[in-house]
């Protein structure tokens, strides 16, 4: 068998690998065979395959060499891995004893340049960044290819940036610039940096961003929400967005940048900046720093927080009572359910001692006993405690039901309490618990209800469904059965044997319909309003809504009819008022019929506070509860703020008015909230971008 494999070329020549008998060989591109068909592999470990200055790499019994075009070893097959980085330069991986391996770097000429003294070893250009495994940790240095030590191998992360500058963070998470000689331009003060492009790079600091040249310059101070560079190197910044706490006479108490900003207590705000957020308290303190992605209150003071993708809690003096290393945490019956996905599910108190013994595929919120949890694929219950007071030995567990819970054990049915005592013992087909006394059966083709001394209650091949005092039995010709736990039939009815149809209690009077007809009865049954309207609504202040002859009206409770029937449709009676429609537009009329609010808008909602939202052609305005219209439609959006004040929007912007139409704040920003809790207004103004002189 021969194959050809793969090309590549070393000047003007191109050379080919070709398979023959299992073996592989090379060919120049006239056909000749360069390389007899006798190595495991030609080329690089990394599955790359090229010739650099007439050799190329060869594997042999799983190792590596080098060899030259002329067949001549220029290295014997000794390295685990031999990898081209460019140049002169070759990273290889050697074992220095049967226990230990390490990274060097060699020539083509198979020549030791960068000792074998590392863990690993990332070339880039004329530097190479080295790394050493010590005590669980990576720490990484920079050195040059004839293995002079340029940084010292005691930073955390050594990253290039571009041609001849590197970003170096050190113990404290903060990045300096260092020059391709190892000479630090910047101090360690920057959170994150990004690569050069067009001879700047973007800094990060505090969640904000600022620039800086190659030289290490500050060219724009670190106080930009964003900042672009485009494809002609013009720089473009945005300012974070600004918020204003503004009190009802329009005076600015105080101000603060962020992206977010959303008040959950009597003092505490969450504040947003990027994708982290922290909290600050009223005067706008901070009371936790912005560095977690996510944070949410489990207790006065106390934060179920998301620190580095882990989870944690953290309370406002900074101590940890439980450590940020699970990937997911909840919160619940003042316990935590923590998983680590190298370990599983335990169950954490709220000074964060780990209460189970072991660790659980599955552990499910609490129910009546305990956490319902899975280990090696059985199902048990962990009490509060943490103890597994009934042990993983069930297939499955069902909810419990005063404190009985059906199980599945070794492929059989069965029912046990808390003690884990049997109170049916296990048998072929599948139980249901319903309550003390009682239990279900379902065998192929019938469900037995059950007492647990074993009696039959009650037996049926249709489907049950059961409450507190009985259970239903739905047969196939619609008849439903209503059934005592004694096996009583209660009552039995079929939608043909009830020709009426009965409402809601409403004001003592019940509508009901009748040979088609609607009207009402008292509490005892008896005719009150004759059966004689298309349809009714319900009482409500002494009035109801009638429809006769496709228009509605409203009738008291004598039978006499208050209002005309000349409306589309009715409301209720509230306060004396009812949202009525007439050709499609809505307004409000009187109990006396009289039109308070004429029927001219697009919709009318009745608002807290005894006024009327009002809707025309998408813009919103009030009225009264006497129907004086306070604030014309003129609104994208109206909403209450505090005592007599409404926020406003319109064209993305917002303000606020009195609830008589007053203007209180400018409709000047990007979004107004209303702090209830501190009565007071929350401004916030975006900010654009700008093209930014560089010097």
């Amino acid at each position: 068998m021969l194959g050809l494999v793969v090309v590549t070329q070393s000047f003007a020549k191109a050379y080919l690998t070709f398979e023959e008998n299992g073996k592989i060989g090379m060919k120049d591109d006239a056909g000749h065979v360069v390389l007899p068909p006798s190595f495991e592999a030609l080329g690089w470990s990394d599955g790359n395959f090229s010739v650099i200055g007439e050799v190329t790499g060869y594997r042999l019994k799983g190792l590596w060499g080098i060899i030259s075009l002329e067949k001549k070893f220029i290295t014997p097959a000794d390295y685990e891995s031999l990898v081209y980085c460019g140049g002169d330069c070759i990273v290889a991986r050697r074992k220095l004893n049967p226990a230990f391996s390490k990274t060097g770097c060699i020539n083509l000429k198979g020549e030791i340049k960068i000792p074998f003294a590392y863990d690993g070893i990332s070339v880039q250009g004329l530097r190479a960044t080295v790394f050493n495994l010590t005590n669980a940790r990576y720490y990484y240095g920079l050195a040059d290819l004839n293995n002079r030590i340029l940084i010292p191998v005691v930073y955390r992360s050594i990253r290039p940036l571009g041609t001849l500058r590197f970003a170096v963070e050190n113990e404290e998470n903060k990045i300096a610039l260092f020059g391709d000689e190892g000479k630090a331009i910047t101090e360690f003060s920057i959170d994150s940096v990004s690569t050069f492009y067009k001879s700047f790079a973007i800094v990060y600091q505090d969640q904000l961003q600022g620039l800086i040249d190659r030289d290490g310059i500050v060219k724009l101070e670190t106080k930009y929400k964003e900042i672009k560079i485009n494809k002609e190197g013009k720089i473009f910044a945005q300012l974070p967005n600004e918020w204003l706490f503004i009190n009802d006479k329009n005076a600015i108490i105080k101000k603060t940048s962020a992206d977010q900003l959303i008040p959950f207590n009597v003092n505490r705000f969450i504040i947003r900046k990027g994708n982290l957020v922290g909290i600050s308290d009223e005067d706008l303190n901070t009371v936790l720093p912005i560095e977690f992605e996510s944070l949410t209150e489990v207790d006065r003071g106390k934060y179920l927080a998301k620190r580095h993708n882990k989870m944690g809690v953290i309370a406002e003096d900074g101590k940890t009572s439980v450590p940020f290393w699970f990937d997911s945490l909840i919160f619940g019956n003042n316990l935590y359910r923590a998983w680590n996905k190298n370990l599983g599910w335990s169950l954490i108190n709220s000074v964060g001692k780990e209460l189970t013994g072991k660790y659980y595929e599955m552990l499910s919120p609490a129910n009546d006993l305990g956490f319902p949890g899975v280990s090696k694929s059985f199902s048990g219950v962990v009490n509060h405690d943490g103890h597994e007071f009934i042990p993983c030995v069930f297939d499955s567990i069902a909810q419990p039901i005063n404190g009985l819970m059906a199980v599945k054990f070794k492929g059989s049915y069965g029912i046990i309490n808390a003690n884990e005592d049997w109170r049916v013992a296990p048998q072929n087909f599948p139980l249901r618990v319903i309550d003390g006394q009682q239990y279900l059966q379902q065998q192929p083709g019938n469900n037995f209800i059950k007492s647990y001394s074993g009696q039959i209650v009650y037996f049926t091949p249709y489907k049950v469904s059961f409450n507190k005092e009985s259970f239903t039995e739905a047969l196939p010709n619609g008849t439903e059965k209503i059934i005592s736990y004694t096996g009583t039939v209660i009552q039995g009815l079929t939608p043909q044997e009830s020709g009426n149809q009965f409402f809601y209690e409403s004001e003592e009077l019940r509508g009901i319909k009748k040979d088609g007809r609607y009207g009402f009865v008292d509490q005892r049954g008896r005719l009150r309003i004759a059966n004689r309207y298309d349809s009714i609504g319900q009482f409500s202040e002494g009035l109801a809504a009638v429809k006769l002859i496709g228009k509605w009206g409203f009738v008291n409770t004598n039978d006499e009819i208050v209002v005309n029937p000349n409306f589309d449709y009715p409301g209720y009676f509230k306060n004396g008022v009812a949202i009525v429609s007439r050709n499609k537009k809505l307004g409000l009329i009187g109990k006396a019929g009289e039109s308070m609010l004429p029927t001219r808008y697009d919709d009318v909602q009745r608002l807290a506070g005894n006024k009327f939202l009002l809707i025309s052609s998408g813009l919103q305005g009030l009225a009264d509860e006497n129907g004086n219209v306070l604030v014309e439609p003129r609104f994208d959006s109206l909403g209450k703020a505090g005592k007599e004040l409404l926020i406003v929007c319109h064209g993305g912007k917002c303000g606020a008015i009195t609830d008589q139409g007053l203007n209180i704040i400018p409709m000047i920003y990007d979004q107004l909230t209303f702090d209830q809790v501190n009565k007071i207004f929350m401004a916030e103004k975006k900010t654009e971008w700008k093209e930014m002189s560089i010097k």
